[in-house]
């Protein structure tokens, strides 16, 4: 076992706790303390809630070769129909420390450049899912960590061209970007970053280089958004060299204010229509709205630092990569288990945020009944009826074995007359026990 040096049992319950606080969106650690829902605590493995002592001191204590390792064996599949499309960004944590003296980064969010770490997520766009992680010190940079992350996806395609999409974030450095897109066997898109120099060499374009586009409204009523296409070279110097970089401008009109100006570097790839490519990159807005689910819905900033709070030197504090790594990528995956979950459900559903899943299949009141061979669960949902008989239908076709409450399977039913009232889940006398 990956986190047995733990002992007998708790690894399981550290990872289950993480995993449900996550999927519930139990906010922080300290919650636990007041939760006292059976339920909860069958689910995440014992008679009883972890505590909240118990819960941090475990995800402390957990060894970091052991966790690379967890990491590494529950890191999704990659399938053929997934494609070959691969998102790569950094979510920033904000630190608040006074007392120690740690590495900066910039929050995009709060605009400035503050205390803080960061997790580097590859983002599968076909299938939407995080694929990988590493965590750093807030001063690491993207272009230099994707290069890490790609190897690891480069073995799982099997020699398969990677089409990579980046922001601006890795063109900080020309250096550093053009060793992240020098390999052959892959196609780099980067955003821009928006500087005077690039705004001025664009509006310099003759007329007969852009190319006029239509697209569709926010809404039905809404006129079309006028959109202009050029194409053009940027020079760009490195440590190995200088190129000429495919560069693709665009220029959105806008009904009020001035045009909105954005542009993107292609590397590796010399064919593809310019608008096509733009329609590309436009699908990394998934990994962005991932990021806000990690954020909103489960809550990853509330991740434990990385910062060693018992250090001497103030000034130096070190790194543990540890808990960090495991609390934020036990939330990854109740992210792509959620998102999994919507492909399953109906089309209203579909990529549904956590907090929706939750308050029409997750935040259900139940009773639970437990027998010599079965644990009952006795729901009283109030809506989409026919859905949860499907769903009930289903989970009791190939009923799950809980090792923990003595192998006992896992049945599912629905109440007929459903309680006037939401209440808390009421406890069998032989559970309670």
């Amino acid at each position: 076992m990956c986190l047995g040096s733990l002992g007998e049992g708790k690894a399981s319950r550290l990872v289950l706790s993480l995993f449900f606080k996550a999927i519930f969106g139990i906010q922080r650690v300290f919650h636990f303390d007041s939760l006292h829902d059976v339920g909860l605590a069958i689910l995440t493995g014992g008679k009883r809630v972890l505590s909240r002592n118990m819960l941090g001191g475990l995800v402390r204590a957990a060894p970091i070769r052991g966790v690379l390792r967890f990491r590494k064996l529950t890191e999704p599949q990659w399938h053929e129909k997934d494609g070959v499309g691969v998102s790569i960004d950094e979510h920033v944590i904000p630190r608040f420390t006074r007392k120690f003296s740690i590495r900066k980064g910039f929050h995009t969010i709060r605009n400035k450049t503050m205390k803080a770490e960061k997790l580097f997520f590859p983002f599968c766009v076909g299938a939407r899912k995080l694929a990988s992680l590493i965590v750093t010190r807030g001063n690491a940079r993207l272009a230099s960590i994707s290069q890490k992350l790609l190897g690891r996806l480069r073995r799982r395609l099997r020699g398969q061209t990677l089409r990579v999409i980046v922001d601006a974030g890795a063109a900080q450095n020309h250096g550093e970007l053009l060793d992240l897109v020098s390999h052959p066997q892959q196609v780099t898109l980067v955003r821009v970053p928006r500087r005077p120099a690039y705004r001025k060499a664009w509006e310099k374009l003759p007329g007969g280089t852009w190319t006029y586009l239509e697209e569709p409204g926010p809404h039905k009523a809404a006129p079309p958004k006028v959109v202009h296409l050029a194409e053009t070279t940027t020079h760009l110097k490195g440590k190995k060299g200088e190129v000429d970089v495919r560069t693709v401008v665009v220029r959105e009109a806008k009904a009020r204010g001035k045009e909105r100006w954005h542009a993107l570097w292609v590397f590796g790839d010399t064919t593809t229509p310019p608008y096509a490519l733009v329609q590309e990159f436009r699908t990394r807005q998934h990994h962005e709205q991932t990021y806000r689910k990690l954020l909103h819905d489960a809550f990853v900033d509330t991740a434990p630092s990385g910062y060693s709070k018992h250090s001497r030197n103030l000034e130096r504090p070190g790194f543990q990569q540890n808990a960090l790594t495991l609390y934020a990528w036990v939330t990854a995956l109740a992210a792509n288990v959620l998102e999994e979950l919507t492909t399953k459900l109906p089309p209203r559903f579909l990529h549904a945020h956590p907090r929706t899943i939750r308050r029409w299949l997750l935040h259900v009141p139940a009773d639970l009944y437990l027998s010599p061979t079965s644990l009952i669960v006795l729901l009283q949902p109030k809506y989409l009826l026919p859905l949860w008989d499907k769903l009930i239908a289903e989970a009791n076709r190939c009923p799950v074995h809980i090792p923990w409450l003595d192998n006992r399977r896992l049945l599912l039913s629905r109440a007929t007359v459903a309680s006037p009232a939401i209440r808390e889940l009421a406890i069998a006398p032989s559970i309670a026990a």
